[in-house]
């Protein structure tokens, strides 16, 4: 075989191999904080047994999530330090078996404290029985970059919806992490 050849042969083969690990590199996120993992360590108020970690099926996707049981008014807060080019990624949602019953939906926020100030990020009001749009995963990505650096509170918080009614308030946080991008 011609030495030109060869050298084409392997140009090719070095192109479409760095092409392909490009192609697949640029679809997996870089997760930085997997806030499912570090649950546990995470403070839950009212109590833990106002939670649970599962996995949650709404319209065919099924999200590791953290399940809240009593949504008259619960947080849960970790303390992590942002990455450069951080940014808060969750999905949130009512189970299916809550979107029949009557009712006003759930608050959702997000927020981050410093210890002296509280910057909310989003407040949002899911509900599905009223509003059949709300009847899926809503996926949310908030940036972090004024953050980075700081270790600071991420606090999620879930309360009743507008008039308090509970029914069918079946929140859960589907997969919330913080990555970089």
């Amino acid at each position: 075989m011609p030495r030109n050849r060869l050298y084409l042969i392997v140009a090719l083969v070095v192109l479409v191999g760095l092409g392909a690990w490009w192609f697949l590199h640029s679809k997996r996120e870089n997760v930085s904080v997997d806030l499912v993992q570090q649950f546990a360590g995470a403070k839950q108020q009212p109590g833990p047994e106002s939670f649970s970690v599962t996995d949650v099926k709404i319209n065919d996707d099924t999200k590791r999530s953290i399940a809240v049981q009593n949504v008259a008014g619960t947080r849960i807060t970790w303390r992590v330090t942002i990455p450069d080019n951080g940014w808060l990624k969750t999905s949130l949602g009512i189970r299916e078996n809550g979107w029949t019953v009557t009712g006003d939906g759930v608050e959702f926020a997000i927020g981050i404290s410093d210890g002296k100030n509280y910057d909310e990020l989003l407040r949002l009001t899911d509900n599905p029985f009223a509003n059949t749009g709300d009847r899926r995963w809503n996926d949310l990505s908030l940036d972090l970059s004024p953050y980075a650096g700081e270790t600071v509170d991420v606090i999620f918080n879930t309360r009743a919806g507008p008039k308090d009614d509970r029914n069918g308030d079946f929140a859960v946080w589907g997969e919330p992490r913080i990555v970089v991008q």
